[in-house]
């Protein structure tokens, strides 16, 4: 019993000790950053005004700028506090102040999950090699998304953003030059407004 007991101590404090707090601050009604991206396991710590709360609510929502809140989402007072990590499953979260959301006051947050990103989660149409490559990568996507935008992010899988690049919106290839790296997994995000695709990529 005490063997099993010190295990599972020794399981949360090694889990504890890999992640990370993140600082949600505002000016006026604008969140500080508004986007952020982090790794599974992180917490986040919104320090804001007074007049401010923060409430998770659905994509749809948040698109309408509206206030109502998701069933299960997570919610702090005005003034703010830490977002758990039990709240904060991998996948894209987006929230608002309650007060302020017809304002745009808004946010995501997007939590990475490395171990849970299958080698090639990408949808038919859209492609990144040479992987593994020496940093030098090409990303391409067909005629069924030309006509889309998307963003694109690459990470470590600590879930820090090493490369952006936006408005991508081509049949032809688009180049990603992350040479200057250190050698590695690192995860690619290619993302539009609706729409969330990955794929781990090793540079040798």
């Amino acid at each position: 019993m005490k063997k099993s007991i010190l295990l599972i101590l020794l399981a949360s404090f090694g889990y504890a000790g890999f992640s990370a707090t993140i600082t949600v601050t505002n000016s006026g009604t604008t969140f500080s950053p508004a986007a952020i991206t982090i790794n599974i396991g992180d917490v986040v710590t919104f320090n804001i005004g007074s007049s401010h709360n923060v409430v998770e609510v659905s994509q749809a929502t948040w698109d309408a700028n509206g206030n109502t809140q998701l069933a299960g989402g997570f919610s702090l007072p005005f003034g703010g506090g830490t977002v758990t990590a039990d709240k904060l499953t991998a996948g894209i979260h987006y929230y608002v102040c309650t007060t302020h959301a017809e304002f745009g006051m808004k946010g995501t947050i997007t939590i990475l999950d490395p171990t849970g990103i299958a080698e090639n989660t990408f949808k038919n149409g859209i492609s990144v090699y040479p992987n593994p490559s020496n940093g030098s990568f090409q990303l391409k996507l067909d005629n069924s998304l030309s006509a889309k935008k998307f963003e694109l992010g690459i990470y470590t899988l600590k879930g820090e953003k090493v490369y952006a690049q936006s408005d991508i919106q081509q049949t032809n290839f688009t180049d990603i030059e992350i040479s200057d790296l250190p050698k590695g997994v690192y995860i690619v995000r290619l993302y539009g407004k609706k729409e969330n695709y990955y794929k781990k990529i090793v540079i040798q």
